[in-house]
């Protein structure tokens, strides 16, 4: 089979690395999109491990020079959905047109819905939809005039995270966040710091990986209610992800300034069975600039949401500060901060472009070179 992996924007590198280290080599990579082929088992091994990943489709058609409406029709009729479909489940459908003739949502999902039930029933029969049942997802894609029609096998997007019960505003996503930790190099055994933790998603993502655990062994898949795996295989796979799991110790200090933000931080961290395993604590980021630190840092500082405007720049000459006084600290930022590069010199830093929930962001580093 083909797959397809959906991913937030510039990580993908990190989402191939995910997919090669499940034993398979990647076809193609494009815009947020990874394509590879491999058996179904390779399907539930992604929706179970994937960390940065958001959905993954099976590619039930590609064609290229779709540019009229009966073509597009005709290209997804041929489908046969009856090899996927085990109930009258619900049908729905979602559509996206970029740069191609092709581009009225509205029309390519009702022409789209319209070729499906054509495919699973006769001519004179009615696709009945059991409205008890959960529906299945079928993405049309239109990018260039190319035409891909994919199922989705994972249902709701990996990066809602199961224990992420509260948040802020503007939190950061779950995938980017565990994007950050990889990205940033942390070897386990060393200190983690997080000096603006706020709902405590990048330390419970941190405390995710350097354990080995699986992010997703605690929900159903879109995938179960298709006729394409067993569900011993899934239970199977299952087990396997948790014999891999580790019982060590580690050292994750997360702290913030906010009362309120860290007692959702611990509700979080406890919901992740991870009470007592990350160390939260009330204190201001600038307790740190008499400080000698040593360990990895990976933060997500405030910028316009939980800050004035007027006090911005004094946090980030602060956080400045910090960084240059710590030679052996390994720190990461990420921030939306675009006016951080003005305020200090750059020859310093280097930074990485990502997008938090579509918001430009920059992932800034120490340039050791």
């Amino acid at each position: 089979m083909k797959f397809v992996l959906s991913t937030i924007a510039w990580v993908e590198s990190i989402a191939k690395k995910e997919i090669e280290k499940v034993w398979w080599k990647i076809e193609q990579t494009t815009d947020r999109i990874i394509t590879f082929s491999w058996d179904i088992d390779l399907m539930v091994k992604v929706n179970l491990w994937s960390r940065v990943g958001n959905k993954l489709y099976i590619l039930l058609a590609e064609e290229d020079d779709v540019t009229d409406f009966e073509y597009f029709f005709e290209i997804i009729k041929k489908i046969s959905f009856k090899k996927y479909f085990k109930n009258n489940n619900p049908i729905i459908v979602k559509s996206s047109s970029t740069r191609s003739e092709l581009f009225s949502p509205r029309t390519m999902q009702s022409l789209c819905k319209k070729a499906i039930v054509d495919s699973l029933v006769w001519k004179w029969n009615i696709y009945n939809e059991d409205e008890k049942s959960e529906p299945i997802e079928i993405l049309a894609l239109l990018v260039d005039n190319k035409l891909r029609v994919m199922l989705n096998t994972t249902w709701e997007a990996l990066h809602k995270r199961w224990y992420r019960t509260e948040a802020w505003e503007a939190p950061i996503k779950e995938s980017l966040a565990a994007a950050l930790v990889l990205l940033s190099g942390w070897k386990f055994r060393e200190n983690f710091y997080d000096f603006f933790c706020w709902s405590g998603t990048i330390p419970i993502e941190a405390l995710m990986i350097a354990k080995n655990i699986a992010p997703w062994l605690k929900r159903s898949f879109a995938f179960e209610r298709l006729w394409l795996v067993q569900s011993e295989v899934i239970e199977n796979e299952k087990k396997l992800a948790k014999n891999k799991e580790f019982s060590w110790e580690y050292k994750i200090f997360a702290s913030d300034i906010d009362e309120q933000l860290l007692e959702i931080a611990k509700k979080n961290a406890k919901k992740a069975w991870f009470d007592g395993q990350i160390m939260f604590e009330k204190k201001n980021f600038t307790d740190y600039l008499w400080k000698d630190l040593t360990w990895t840092l990976v933060s997500n500082p405030p910028y316009w949401e939980r800050l004035k405007s007027d006090n911005l720049e004094a946090m980030y000459n602060s956080i400045d500060k910090i960084f240059r006084k710590n030679k052996n600290l390994n720190w990461w930022i990420i921030s939306s901060f675009l006016e951080f590069d003005n305020l200090v010199k750059r020859n310093f830093y280097k930074k990485r472009k990502l997008y938090n929930w579509g918001e430009l962001c920059y992932f800034w580093k120490k340039n050791i070179n």
